[in-house]
């Protein structure tokens, strides 16, 4: 049946509808009249013959009186129906017998009664009947509901094809004949419709989706003239960032003293060491970092590691512990001063311990002190030269933490950056349109005045006005143009230099930085779209989540999309739990190996070092989701299908004043 047209349908519909149930509903009728007919025309005068002649052959058969009893016979013999009639006597021999002409293979009907003289059986009479002027009757009546019924049959289908033709199968044939042209890229065409019916209602509804699409692509083809001179400032900006991220990197490696970076999230995890930290415990990168084992190995006493620990927590910092630690193969245990302090990049608590071998400074103060009163200067001398790198030590520690502070700061402000200079950039052009017309127009009143003072000709009036109206009207254009951006821009960049909370409705929100991103997306091959309800109403920061939103489409861009690849960020959200939103940040990247999928929230973690990569975007999307905004991310990923980034945020978040002044 799948395979069958419109009109095979329609005759298969038509014969089964139609004469199947005529031809059974026929049948029984006819089945019914042939028994009422068969039943009054002969089984009724069968049986009254039957009686009729049992009780008048009584008389004749006793009396031998074979003329009245063919009389009687011949009277029974005028029906038509009525075959032959057979009277036997007492002895079972014929008495009288009457036949007419038998059809051959007509169907009988025989009835026997027995004559009675009083209650003597002296003979019996058999009567037999035909069925055929029935039959006859019975099919001249079929052939004549065939016919009626063809004839019905026959117009019925005429008038149901001519008005499934006209009304159903021409209108769709159009309609194929309209789509094939739309998938042709033939928008120009309209469809025209006149019976306001459901297949008009269809058509009106492809029409506008034709002129949804020659919008579309139009708009499309508008955005990729300005794709290349935004690609070329994205580069620039990502150049910036990378010379940032070399210059931290210097700092810390450059440091002449053992650093150690330990994660608290993650139990005090040692997440980074400096080469000055390798050379003095002959552990590499490799074996040290990820591995608790080897880190616990380090402290000789591991109450000393959970000391220093409880006096960071306490104080903040700590100064001049001393411990004993290990060095890797070489088996050896020095004597260190460790100092530290616990910072925050982002919201992410990191401490910074510095292990200062001064085994041989405690070896040199003990013999020092077994030394006569001689020595004292000597002993001044040391401590001054002690003194003397401990103060270069902290300075050093403290240039490393502004450092650390700057960089954070120039990531978080990198993107503003970008988003200013692109929003200049699209202001350049209606601003100068603006001014462009202004000064025609200052030029066209001077040529007016010069004519006035001549003598203003009526001519050179009216086209000064025709003139004058045009440039209005471009001012307004242009000068209302550029007065959106700056104040999608203003409150953008309000909200992403400050921490103010305030009541803001989520798709305005994410519409207002989609378009100031736009000179940012317009530079790549790739496009942002976003589905959030209308009027989804946060009591939240809406500068910490557009620097979010941000971060997360920067990094689809730069990690998710390689090459000519032509991607698209996806964002929705959605209410669940009445207080809390979801929001889903989804790209049609590369994705991403499931062995990094624990690392992208570490500081510093990239795949694209020296590449245009940081390694604080992600740690700083971490740290705003978790910490001002009090919510959860979580990220999910297929390598060749894409990334997906779930946050869940409270609609209002609970958060106090001086964490919200600490993250900026």
């Amino acid at each position: 049946m799948r395979t069958l047209s419109l009109r095979q349908i329609l005759i298969i519909g038509v014969v089964v509808g139609i004469v199947l149930p005529a031809i059974v509903l026929g049948r029984f009728l006819v089945q019914d009249r042939y028994e009422r007919e068969l039943q009054l025309r002969v089984r009724n005068p069968m049986s009254q013959y039957a009686d009729m002649l049992s009780r008048g052959m009584a008389v004749p058969v006793w009396t031998l009186d074979k003329a009245v009893a063919n009389q009687f016979i011949q009277a029974v013999m005028r029906n038509p129906e009525v075959v032959s009639v057979e009277v036997l006597d007492e002895s079972r021999s014929v008495f009288a017998y009457s036949s007419k002409f038998k059809k051959e293979g007509a169907k009988l009907l025989r009835e026997e009664r027995p004559i009675l003289l009083e209650t003597k059986v002296i003979g019996s009479v058999m009567l037999e009947l035909t069925t055929e002027h029935i039959e006859k009757e019975l099919w001249a009546d079929f052939l004549k509901l065939g016919v009626a019924l063809l004839v019905q049959v026959v117009f019925s289908f005429i008038l149901i094809w001519l008005l499934f033709e006209r009304r159903i199968v021409r209108p769709i044939m159009e309609l194929q004949l309209a789509t094939g042209r739309l998938a042709r890229g033939k928008l120009d065409q309209p469809l025209e419709w006149e019976r306001q019916d459901e297949i008009g209602n269809l058509a009106q509804g492809l029409d506008k989706m034709r002129l949804n699409l020659g919008r579309l692509i139009t708009e499309r083809e508008a955005q990729n003239i300005t794709l290349q001179q935004e690609l070329n400032e994205r580069l620039r900006a990502e150049q910036a960032l990378k010379v940032t991220e070399e210059k931290f990197i210097g700092i810390f490696q450059a440091s002449p003293v053992a650093m150690t970076v330990l994660r608290k999230s993650q139990h005090y995890s040692m997440i980074d060491v400096n080469d000055a930290w390798v050379r003095q415990f002959y552990w590499s990168h490799d074996e040290v970092l990820g591995d608790n084992e080897t880190q616990k190995a380090l402290w000789r006493n591991e109450a000393d590691f959970a000391e220093i620990l409880r006096i960071i927590e306490r104080d903040g910092e700590i100064h001049d512990y001393e411990a004993w630690l290990t060095c890797g193969q070489q088996e050896k245990i020095i004597l260190c001063q460790v100092s530290g302090r616990m910072i925050r990049l982002g919201n992410e608590p990191l401490i910074i311990l510095v292990q200062e071998d001064i085994t041989e400074k405690r070896q040199n103060e003990q013999e020092i002190r077994n030394m006569n009163t001689t020595l004292e200067r000597r002993v001044s001398e040391r401590t001054q030269a002690l003194e003397a790198a401990n103060s270069e030590l902290t300075i050093v520690l403290e240039n490393l933490q502004r450092a650390q502070r700057e960089l954070l700061r120039t990531e978080k402000m990198a993107a503003l950056g970008s988003l200013v200079a692109g929003v200049a950039h699209e202001l350049n052009t209606p601003i100068g349109t603006s001014v462009t017309v202004a000064s025609t127009l200052a030029q066209h009143t001077d040529a007016v005045m010069v004519e006035f003072d001549k003598g203003l000709r009526r001519s050179v009036l009216e086209e000064y006005l025709r003139n004058a109206k045009t440039g209005a009207d471009l001012l307004l254009r242009n000068l209302s143009k550029a007065s959106e951006l700056v104040i999608s821009f203003k409150q953008v960049a309000v909200d992403r230099t400050s921490a103010n909370r305030r009541v803001f409705a989520l798709d305005e929100m994410l519409s207002e930085l989609i378009l100031t991103m736009g000179p940012t997306i317009r530079k790549t091959r790739h496009d942002v779209v976003h589905s959030v309800p209308p009027k989804l109403m946060m009591d939240s920061y809406p500068g910490p989540l557009g620097q979010v939103m941000t971060n997360l489409i920067n990094n689809a861009f730069i990690h998710g999309f390689d090459g000519d690849y032509r991607g698209t960020v996806s964002i929705t959200a959605r209410i669940f739990d009445e207080s809390f939103v979801e929001i889903t940040v989804r790209d049609n990247g590369k994705g991403i190996p499931e062995s990094n999928l624990g690392r992208i929230f570490d500081p510093f973690f990239t795949t694209r070092l020296g590449l245009g990569g940081s390694g604080l975007g992600l740690n700083i999307v971490y740290n705003l989701v978790t910490g001002i905004l009090g919510g959860n991310i979580v990220v999910e990923s297929d390598v060749g299908k894409g990334t997906c980034f779930k946050i869940s945020l409270p609609l209002e978040p609970k958060m106090a004043d001086e964490d919200v002044a600490e993250v900026h």
